[in-house]
């Protein structure tokens, strides 16, 4: 059995971690670590009752990345409460989105062991300059980026570029919608302004059905799928929360906004890869939304590779094609032809300059 049909079945039922070998827990660890991951499971392996059953090396390597989350979640606190205030002035309260959400809203399954590598915040857009003005003064720096890539970002996008703290090296992702507007698929943001929740420390998440479409917006949008096994996880420690109330609240969410079709892919691959109960009536309802059988087979041939783990080293021509096929598709939904093309052409010219007389040369430079 390959070692990504392995974790998937350990994320199906961790008690069949007492029957691995050796060999096989060296494997699955690289995999685990390269899928940001370790924390995640070590939690599921806790709650099977198996934890302190498992090989010593396994359980370093866990315990180990246990320690790391906790460590970062004791940083996202810090760093909300700091964001907070500092907008507090503008009359901006941020609202948290995706990892730093389910850190941030305690005992929030899909928080527990989750890591990421910076926090994304949303806060109105005709506030965003002042937002940006005001962080830059108590110490978070843009990110060097090329000229053309400051117009994408703030012309096309749907966030300005990130942002680092200088001393402490946090990235702030700043975003005034959930998907680029230039799209054409961008939601009318007011309606999640109106799904929103105060965790126990007061910070702003979005409510559950509205965290739980968000995140799968961005999954399905996505053209990069190095972590979809971790996204895809996520997905399915949200749902395994919810309500039929929320159920209900998440159909009429994604029906007002016209991501039925994400919502469908969600529920079938959650389903199909991890096993998660999907409620007979939701599947029945999403399953409305699905394309045409050769389409169906197509997405099925990407998404079933790309939302398992994936490791460079395991990788197969398959995994690369379907890889391939995600990049194209993820660029197609987020500009129209025109944008689209201009934008390759630009990508195109600069890898090949930059190939011939050095990145180096043309990189922008950390301001300060």
């Amino acid at each position: 059995m390959r070692a990504s049909q392995l974790l998937l079945q350990l994320f199906r039922q961790p008690e069949l971690a007492l029957t691995l070998s050796a060999d096989s827990w060296v494997q699955l660890i690289r995999l685990l670590r390269q899928q940001q991951q370790l924390a995640r499971y070590a939690y599921l392996f806790r709650q099977a009752g198996v934890f302190t059953q498992l090989p010593q090396y396994a359980r370093h390597h866990l315990r180990n990345a246990e320690i790391i989350a906790d460590k970062q979640y004791r940083q996202v606190s810090a760093e909300a409460a700091e964001l907070t205030q500092l907008l507090a002035p503008l009359q901006v309260k941020p609202v948290f989105l995706k990892g730093a959400a389910y850190a941030l809203q305690q005992g929030l399954p899909a928080g527990i062991g989750r890591t990421f590598s910076d926090l994304d915040i949303l806060v109105p857009k005709e506030k965003i300059t002042a937002v940006e003005q005001r962080l830059s003064v108590f110490g978070f720096l843009p990110e060097p980026v090329s000229a053309y890539d400051q117009h994408y970002y703030r012309k096309w996008t749907h966030e300005i570029p990130p942002l680092r703290h200088h001393s402490r090296g946090t990235i702030l992702d700043i975003h005034h919608n959930l998907i680029p507007p230039i799209s054409g698929r961008a939601p009318d943001i007011r309606r999640f302004w109106q799904q929103l929740n105060l965790t126990a420390d007061g910070y702003q998440v979005l409510s559950l059905p509205a965290m739980t479409l968000h995140s799968l917006i961005h999954l399905f949008f996505n053209e990069d799928f190095k972590k979809g096994f971790r996204d895809l996880t996520d997905l399915h420690l949200l749902f395994a929360g919810f309500s039929e109330q929320d159920w209900e609240q998440l159909l009429q969410l994604a029906e007002q906004t016209g991501f039925m079709f994400e919502l469908m892919l969600a529920c079938r691959y959650t389903s199909y890869l991890l096993a998660t109960p999907i409620p007979a009536w939701v599947m029945q309802q999403t399953e409305q939304y699905q394309p045409s059988k050769l389409r169906l087979r197509l997405l099925d041939f990407i998404f079933l590779r790309l939302l398992s783990p994936q490791h460079t080293l395991l990788n197969t021509y398959l995994d690369q094609l379907a890889a391939l096929l995600a990049l194209i598709r993820g660029h197609w939904l987020k500009m129209p032809p025109q944008i689209l093309f201009g934008h390759l052409s630009v990508k195109a010219f600069c890898a090949v300059r930059d190939a011939l007389f050095g990145k180096h040369q043309f990189s922008p430079k950390r301001p300060g």
